[in-house]
């Protein structure tokens, strides 16, 4: 019996370990940069919301009209397609919600939160902040 109960108590520990090793990313913070002397820096919330992900950019002192934001494949550095479009960012806001993507899936390939001048601008990108996990202590 003190056997059996001994394996118990090891397989719970490991079903814990297990659990809180994989815990899945409830919230991340990318860091937007200015591109193209617009002097556009802000931030980037994602938040996981379920099965969804809440994606809220704050760009303070942005400009009234809208400005089309996107999830797009690759890094700042070599922007690819767009992966996931986002709301339009107008007064430095945009807040969209992503249904059936979770911050992990995000962290697992190389993605890029990006945001266009304009709808008549599309080529020009203002700010942009790559999608990785944040640097450990």
């Amino acid at each position: 019996m003190k056997k059996l109960s001994f394996l118990l108590s090891c397989l719970a520990l490991a079903a814990l370990s297990t659990a809180a090793a994989t815990a899945a990313t409830a919230s991340l913070t990318v860091k937007l940069s200015a591109e193209n002397g617009s002097g556009e820096n802000g931030t980037a919330t994602l938040t996981q919301a379920g099965s969804d992900v809440k994606v809220v950019i704050d760009i303070p002192h942005g400009p009234a009209g809208p400005q089309p934001a996107h999830i797009h494949d690759g890094t700042c550095a070599g922007i690819l397609g767009v992966a996931y479009g986002l709301g339009s960012v107008a007064n430095g806001s945009s807040t969209t919600v992503l249904k059936g993507l979770t911050i992990d899936q995000l962290l697992a390939g190389k993605y890029a939160i990006n945001v266009h001048k304009s709808t008549s601008d599309m080529g020009n990108y203002v700010t942009c902040g790559n999608i990785v996990k944040p640097s450990s202590m």
